[in-house]
């Protein structure tokens, strides 16, 4: 028998331990809504929708999804629209089923109303995002994590650095190249961050499918799966990037580079940036894209092309050498 990577969890089961485990009106139905990252499950009971999430096995170990679930209760505490954790009935917030490849933790959400943000987005609800970012940096620094989780954007890169090389074995010069890019903005973030940039809690993937706009223009923030500690700068950039990235899809409309200046000063609303913070934009813009870069690169066997196929891995070459010149780094 071959290896296991990803296995989906049957939906009807699945729904069994949910609604005892929560304790929700029987019956419950249950049923796959995605696959990708991890998997998403729609869930209805008496009437009312949830969200349940079920981790890819080895992805994060307990403490890293403790964090994620604790960041979002304190942040809603705060009065952040986030989407936090429903608890399970004895108080915990998520439970782990046994899967062929391992152990996968299991969470409960409030379903999000609403749709999402690249598919009508207004420089309104854009400028609110931003100053939410910013409230939700501001709430993060009384965030007290039951254990620390760093994001090292340097040793990450590092990592899945071999996965691009490996990706792109048939492109030579290509991979040469981003060798190179890889060694600067590595180097460049380390100086970032040596010379006192601001740190603290991030959401970590914040971009336009992660907000979901309600019919009344209030938004809810979603989808911490990749939060955690580093320079409050990939958050801006993050928003900013993936900006360019939807604006690949011809279905897409409206999400020009205005919305991106309405994002920005939304944030500086409530968080003023500094001469230092924005002269560091560039860089966080060519790190996030190249973590991307990497990070999907690495996990292709896991979750398939998906957003990384020939044409958008073409386009994101090209992207990065245009993102490391603008921020000076090759």
């Amino acid at each position: 028998m071959l290896p296991i990577t990803h296995s989906v969890v049957d939906a009807r089961p699945l729904g069994v331990e949910i609604q005892k485990r929560f304790a929700l009106a029987e019956p419950a139905q249950c049923e796959l809504l995605t696959r990708g990252m991890n998997d998403v499950y729609l869930v209805r009971a008496g009437g009312v929708q949830y969200a349940a999430r079920v981790w890819r096995a080895n992805k994060y170990n307990d403490d890293h999804v403790t964090f994620e679930l604790e960041f979002l209760a304190h942040l809603l505490a705060a009065g952040v629209p986030v989407v936090a954790p429903i608890p399970l009935e004895n108080g915990a917030l998520f439970f782990a089923v046994e899967a062929p490849e391992g152990p996968r933790q299991v969470c409960l959400f409030p379903w999000a109303e609403g749709v999402p943000f690249i598919k009508a987005p207004t420089p309104a609800v854009a400028h609110e995002i931003g100053a939410t970012m910013a409230r939700l940096h501001n709430a993060a620094e009384t965030f007290q994590p039951p254990a620390p989780r760093p994001i090292n954007f340097s040793v990450g890169i590092g990592r899945s650095f071999p996965a691009v090389a490996e990706r792109l074995a048939h492109r030579p010069r290509d991979v040469d190249f981003l060798r190179a890019a890889a060694d600067a903005i590595t180097s460049a973030l380390d100086a970032a961050y040596a010379r006192g940039a601001p740190c603290g809690a991030i959401h970590g993937d914040i971009h336009g499918g992660n907000v979901f706009v309600a019919s009344d223009s209030s938004i809810a923030v979603l989808d911490f799966d990749t939060c955690g500690e580093a320079h409050l700068g990939h958050d801006l950039t993050s928003f900013t990037w993936a900006n360019s990235f939807f604006r690949l899809d011809p279905s897409v409309q409206g999400l020009d580079e205005a919305i991106d200046d309405h994002y920005l000063a939304g944030y500086g609303s409530v968080r003023p940036l500094s001469d230092t913070d924005l002269a560091d934009l560039p860089l966080f813009v060519a790190s996030k894209e190249f973590s991307f870069l990497c990070g999907m690169s690495a996990i292709m066997n896991v979750v398939g092309h998906m957003s990384l196929n020939e044409s958008r891995l073409d386009w994101l070459v090209d992207s990065v050498r245009r993102n490391t010149a603008a921020a000076h780094l090759v």
